[in-house]
């Protein structure tokens, strides 16, 4: 238990992503929890008193040949049902589906992949949850913790692994708190690839229990693609984090 800031929360990290090598169809990440304080409970002379509800976003004007992402329960099952989040985003056409996502017995809600034929990783974009303090700001508390569970896991998954950098982001319009790593998968049929990883913990922008986890993997096998920095800001991933909505479209 952790209590930080008068919140007490249950760091547990639970696995929304398969194993995978990087170049091929199944790839690890971990689900972090955060149980919600009871500090945190809205009373009667809460309601209507200073409330501050956030504007919504603007549209996304996606291009021609944009494939749109809606997140649905009907299929959903276990800790995705209970933890289900409305969302949207938009991807390219020419990107793959995951049909293992988003159906009973999954453990992300979706999962989308530019891939090198046949086979071969090089963005991958998959949304998962993680159980929200409540608040944005209670959230901010014990995000860096999260972040050190995630970061032990991922070094069990990896060759070579490295974190790079950790803070506070903006994805699309959201603010969120995000961690960077590299690592290197050797001696593969294209030779030594690099990987680059970006993980994203989104809170609720109106508040509520359920944030997600958006889980960015790229590799050397996308020509753009040069650098850690360059996870979500070059290649094709920039239109589904600018395009990633929280609500119903």
């Amino acid at each position: 238990m952790l209590g930080v800031a008068g919140v007490v929360a249950v760091l547990l990290i639970k696995p929304i992503f398969e194993k995978r090598p990087v170049i091929v169809k199944h790839e690890p990440t971990p689900q972090p929890t955060m149980r919600p304080s009871p500090n945190q409970e809205t009373t009667p002379t809460d309601i209507g008193t200073n409330i501050n509800v956030p504007e919504p976003p603007p549209p996304y004007s996606p291009p021609a040949d944009a494939v749109a992402f809606v997140n649905s329960k009907k299929n959903l099952d276990g800790k995705l049902a209970e933890h289900y989040v409305d969302f949207s985003f938009y991807y390219p056409n020419s990107w793959k589906k995951d049909s293992t996502a988003g159906v009973p017995g999954a453990s992300n809600f979706a999962k989308v992949e530019r891939r090198l034929p046949p086979d071969f990783t090089q963005e991958n974009f998959a949304v998962g949850w993680y159980s929200s303090a409540g608040s944005p700001e209670a959230d901010a508390t014990v995000f860096h913790n999260l972040v050190e569970n995630l970061n032990s896991q991922f070094k069990k998954s990896f060759p070579e692994y490295k974190k790079v950098s950790e803070g506070e982001t903006t994805v699309g319009v959201y603010k969120g708190y995000e961690f960077r790593f590299e690592s290197v998968s050797r001696n593969t049929v294209n030779g030594d690839v690099n990987v680059w990883g970006r993980v994203v913990l989104l809170p609720p922008p109106n508040g509520g229990k359920n944030g997600v986890t958006l889980l960015m993997l790229t590799t050397s096998l996308a020509p753009e693609l040069k650098s850690i920095d360059d996870v979500g800001e070059k290649g094709d991933l920039p239109m589904l984090l600018q395009s990633f909505r929280f609500g119903k479209p």
